[in-house]
């Protein structure tokens, strides 16, 4: 019959994960309610498997909405503006990690070493190789070289980082229109 679920029932509280997953649903709690919504949603359905599946999940509370039919995917602006001034498009949302996958465009530029007594207003794009040397702790420093060219950046934030996004976003309208053009 498979393996045995590893869940422990406390028959007066609740149910709880038993389990040293690395999926942050140790001591995720469930109570009697959802156990008897699974019952009543799946007759003839193990209730110790579905849950063992549930927990297999990254996110067991959002797995338990889904399976019970009542979860509800957040509202998710199609563009923000960061505090900095930046465009952020979604590109897609994770369910279970919970988090936005957004683009946004910047210059290219790199990171070289330079003398620490350059004056770094005379390094542009063009002539960085002229200033440019090996790392010495004593005689060097870091120095990003910005150029012209744009390129798009990939990368992913919380929904909760994207939601503070759009709340700031929400409270300065006169100000973020620039932001928002294209």
């Amino acid at each position: 019959m498979g393996k045995p679920c590893n869940l422990i029932f406390y028959s007066h509280k609740s149910i709880k994960m038993n389990s040293k997953s690395k999926n942050n649903n140790d001591g995720v709690m469930f109570s009697k309610v959802y156990k008897a919504a699974l019952e009543s949603k799946y007759h003839g359905v193990s209730v110790d498997d579905l849950l063992t599946v549930i927990y297999a999940t990254p996110n067991a509370e959002i797995a338990m909405e889904m399976v019970l039919g009542i979860y509800e995917q957040p509202e998710i602006e199609q563009v923000v503006c960061s505090e900095k001034g930046v465009k952020y498009t979604f590109e897609s949302y994770n369910v279970f990690d919970q988090e936005v996958r957004y683009s946004y465009s910047k210059n290219k530029s790199i990171n070289i070493y330079v003398g620490k007594d350059v004056d770094k207003t005379q390094i542009t794009h063009e002539n960085y190789q002229e200033f440019r040397r090996s790392w010495n702790s004593n005689e060097t420093e870091s120095f990003d070289v910005v150029f012209p060219e744009m390129e798009t950046i990939y990368t992913e934030m919380s929904l909760s980082a994207w939601e503070k996004c759009q709340k700031w976003q929400n409270s300065q309208v006169d100000t973020v229109e620039y932001c928002l053009e294209d």
